[in-house]
């Protein structure tokens, strides 16, 4: 039997992804007429509306959504299908990745640059949000995010859980002294991560070992036979990204309290200017990250490359 609508398939996914017919013209290598036709043509042989478009917008229908969702999984299901009966070990295609902007920013966007090197016929196409996408319903292949909820329906892998330190600028703690314990760091005034999601306001610093003893009016607890103080910092200056904090903070407008990976695009010599404060205490995690994709039967190989190669840079 001969299904005559499988040959539009390619061009239908491209149409749901890009949601637009010249970009899905451009990417293909054709005109905008010949997608439009297409587009026509198999939107005859369903006898279904798929997209709904105008001069102004371009809307996938809900047949067309469910169509989109069940072409998708056939495509990979015979890309998985020729892999195995080919031993075709060239992995090509695009993998979209939805990932945390206060993460992904820091760290995620040179390791896809690395593995872009390593596979160059896998295009990545990565986006940035603070709160996690539709995995399914926006066409995402792979998020990355920090979150101690990850959605059901999803593989997740978690890999490690983020901790921060608070930093200065050597010039900022020679001006206002340097403290020896968290309850004092209510001296300072400090650079705070707050977004729609996110308030990094509060923390908990852990001392490992600590026989010493402190007056202080912040509230001391024992945290699994360690001193432990929680504090609640304040500040002029609130940022929902990381790399604005880092900036403010080189700027010595305060202190930051920022995980490792933060200062990863600092040059030497403004490495050797930040100083790391209370270097005796650590403070508890914040989130966990995890790796999710959605769960299906087949992955492609480009989606498995991708995941393998994060999860062995990220656990490190």
């Amino acid at each position: 039997m001969e299904i005559i609508w499988l040959s539009y398939l390619p061009l239908y996914i491209q149409l749901c992804e890009e949601k637009s017919i010249s970009a899905t013209a451009q990417r293909l290598g054709c005109s905008n007429a010949h997608v439009s036709r297409q587009l026509v043509k198999l939107e005859n042989l369903l006898n279904k509306q798929l997209i709904h478009r105008t001069t102004r917008q371009f809307v996938v229908t809900q047949d067309g959504l469910e169509f989109y969702h069940q072409a998708k999984a056939l495509m990979e299901h015979a890309e998985a299908i020729e892999n195995k009966l080919f031993n075709n070990n060239v992995a090509s295609g695009r993998v979209k990745i939805s990932a945390s902007s206060s993460f992904g920013a820091g760290r995620l966007s040179s390791l896809l640059a690395e593995f872009n090197t390593l596979y160059p016929r896998i295009e990545i196409e990565l986006l940035f949000t603070e709160q996690m996408s539709d995995l399914v319903q926006e066409s995402f292949d792979i998020a990355v995010y920090l979150t101690d909820t990850p959605p059901e329906g999803l593989v997740g892998h978690k890999m490690k859980a983020v901790t921060c330190a608070p930093y200065a600028l050597d010039t900022y703690i020679e001006q206002h002294g340097i403290i020896n314990h968290p309850a004092e760091l209510n001296r300072y005034q400090h650079i705070i991560y707050k977004s729609e999601i996110l308030n990094l306001d509060n923390w908990t610093f852990v001392k490992d070992e600590s026989n010493q003893e402190y007056e202080h009016t912040s509230k001391i607890t024992q945290f699994n036979n360690r001193e432990s103080c929680n504090i609640k910092l304040d500040g002029s200056f609130k940022t929902n990204l990381i790399p604005s904090m880092v900036e403010a903070m080189l700027a010595g407008i305060g202190v930051a309290t920022l995980a490792d990976f933060a200062l990863d695009k600092l040059t030497k010599s403004e490495r050797n200017r930040v100083v790391r404060l209370l270097p005796q205490w650590r403070t508890t995690a914040i989130l966990p990250l995890y790796i999710l994709y959605p769960r299906r039967e087949h992955l492609p190989k480009r989606t498995q490359l991708v995941i393998e190669f994060l999860k062995n840079r990220l656990k490190a």
